[in-house]
């Protein structure tokens, strides 16, 4: 066997190097870049399905003091958790030590003579025994059998997903995040900022109610949800207030016209959503603007109800509970009770439970946050803001406040079960 046959056999032989490594490979055979780098083309142009094949390696070992767990050659293995479970390790038996996951690029033709670059990974993992006392699945048994004698035996109940009684809506409220606003040295803000705080916070509220079975999600959108209400003559508010933003007010809208879709479509993928569009005293027109255009998006979706009334303040009725928000620069709070009875009068005899929730406060004094009040049977909240404080706040001395947005969780007999809250980490 000549030269060139004995480099076309290594080369055929190991695919991988069809395409990279040209150099090693002449340095083994004593010849050159180039004449390597031709055989290889050479045989991708006869054997088209040349490509690399993946050829996934998995092993775990084990002994008394520690266990290895790793994956080679994969594009399926991309995380701890991926690898665990391809190794079937017992987590009741071990716990995770330290592991790394690294990759790396293997590039190959398809059939059309295309490149085509595949990223693989490759992943280990070194875990130790679990201590017989921080066993969890051993803990339990043991306190099963400790109680067996002394507890009665409780009959276990099967939850009816049919049965009102079970039932819970979740109300998410991430008030007056004010798109486009500019925050003071120290609290960066944009449109992604702003955006991330959003996504992070109904991720965050999502997962700590899982615990509850949501019926019903309501979301409220708006509460100077727009930092501006347009930029003609100036920047400004809806009544002219002079506003300093970070981008024009048509890429704020957009923005948050995107916004507010992917937040809608990921909630609709929990339970069905109620979308309540509370315009605010910085959006007033542009919010009801995002109303009509969610209107139009999700008018087929039979998941999801967007609210875009003409009136300012709105209000859902679920079970026992009557849940209304406005912005909170219009009535007076004592003046609710009556407003409330009377607007909603048909709906007024039938709940037990009615909260009011308002934004708008975080403007003036921080010691108002979260502030609540109890008015003839009503329970009004002035809830806070995930956005940035601004140079005017600051030069006033509105600061301090913690930036957040919160969940309500709401029994369809029982009324208010819990509120959850999502704290914005500022670095």
């Amino acid at each position: 066997m000549n030269l060139i046959d004995k480099i076309k056999k290594y080369l055929k032989d190991n695919p991988h190097l069809l395409t990279s490594k040209y150099a090693d490979t002449a340095k083994k055979f004593g010849t050159n870049y180039e004449q390597i780098r031709g055989i290889a083309r050479e045989i991708r142009k006869k054997n088209p399905d040349s490509m690399p094949k993946e050829k996934e390696v998995y092993n775990f070992q084990e002994s008394k003091q520690q266990a290895i767990a790793t994956a080679e050659n994969c594009t399926r293995v991309k995380s701890l958790e991926d690898l665990l479970i391809q190794c079937k390790v017992d987590l009741d038996k071990w716990y995770v030590e330290k592991y790394d996951i690294g990759t790396y690029e293997v590039t190959g033709f398809d059939k059309e003579r295309n490149p085509v670059t595949i990223t693989m990974y490759r992943s280990k993992a070194f875990l130790k025994p679990v201590q017989e006392e921080f066993n969890v699945k051993l803990v339990k048994e043991q306190i099963k059998k400790d109680l067996s004698g002394i507890s009665p035996l409780m009959a276990k109940k099967e939850r009816n997903r049919n049965d009102k009684k079970d039932k819970h809506l979740l109300e998410i409220s991430a008030f007056d995040l004010h798109l486009g606003k500019i925050g003071i040295k120290g609290d960066k803000y944009d449109l992604k900022i702003a955006e991330k705080r959003l996504v992070d916070a109904v991720e965050h509220l999502l997962y700590r109610a899982q615990g509850y079975y949501i019926d019903k999600i309501l979301f409220i959108a708006g509460h100077d949800f727009l930092n501006a209400d347009g930029d003609w003559p100036i920047p400004a508010t809806t009544r002219g207030t002079p506003q300093f933003n970070t981008d024009y007010h048509i890429d704020m809208y957009r923005a948050g016209r995107k916004l507010l879709v992917k937040v809608i479509n990921y909630l609709a993928e929990v339970a069905p959503v109620h979308v309540m569009i509370i315009p605010g005293n910085h959006d007033r027109e542009s919010m009801m603007h995002l109303g009509d255009t969610l209107e139009l998006y999700f008018e087929n979706h039979k998941d999801v109800k967007v609210d875009n009334g003409d009136s300012l303040m709105k209000m859902l009725v679920y079970g026992k509970n009557m849940v209304v928000s406005d912005h909170g620069d219009g009535p007076k709070t004592n003046d609710l009770p009556g407003i409330i009875s009377q607007r909603y009068k048909n709906a007024w005899s039938d709940v037990d439970y009615v909260e009011v929730h308002r934004g708008h406060l975080h403007t003036n004094k921080s010691t108002k946050l979260q502030a609540i009040e109890e008015l003839q049977g009503i329970t009004v909240r002035n809830l806070s803001s995930m956005s940035a404080t601004d140079y005017w706040h600051d030069s006033k001395g509105y600061i301090g406040n913690i930036k957040k947005a919160q969940a309500f969780l709401y029994h369809r007999v029982n009324g208010l079960q819990g509120i959850l809250n999502y704290n914005v980490e500022i670095n």
